[in-house]
């Protein structure tokens, strides 16, 4: 028998990327909704993410928490399902889904906060200036 999925979420998280992936992949899951507030901070969901935070999943004894690291979990975890790339690909694949959860979110949620980083911060923050990281993004 195949371990369970289970995954944690709230339908106004970044749990909608994992949601997709694990649709993407085919295998069964159990969905576990999380409310914001007192549920999120409970004894019993902190032992599954001690930031109190979703998305997570649960894969067997396996814990993974953060969008992206679920993502490239998973793929690894069921490569039958064709989410992961050859080895040859793999470097931009890694590249792309970290850049992405980091840098260029961080750019995107400043730039959404109406923070503007000194030349110093940008250095210190390591996202650089919005203009930088979405223009780091490949356009095709």
């Amino acid at each position: 028998m195949q371990e369970e999925i289970v995954f944690y979420t709230n339908p106004w998280s970044r749990g909608g990327i994992v949601h997709w992936m694990l649709e993407e992949l085919g295998q069964p899951y159990r969905m576990e909704v999380i409310e914001y507030g007192p549920p999120m901070k409970s004894s019993e969901y902190l032992a599954i993410n001690p930031m109190g935070k979703v998305p997570a999943i649960r894969h067997g004894n396996t814990v993974v928490t953060e969008a992206a690291a679920i993502c490239a979990y998973l793929a690894e975890a069921f490569p039958e399902a064709g989410l992961l790339p050859t080895p040859v690909g793999r470097g931009d694949y890694y590249r792309w889904l970290f850049f992405t959860a980091g840098p260029l979110e961080m750019a995107i949620s400043l730039k959404s906060a109406n923070v503007t980083l000194s030349s110093e911060q940008q250095m210190q923050f390591g996202c650089g200036s919005y203009e930088t990281a979405v223009d780091t993004w490949p356009r095709r």
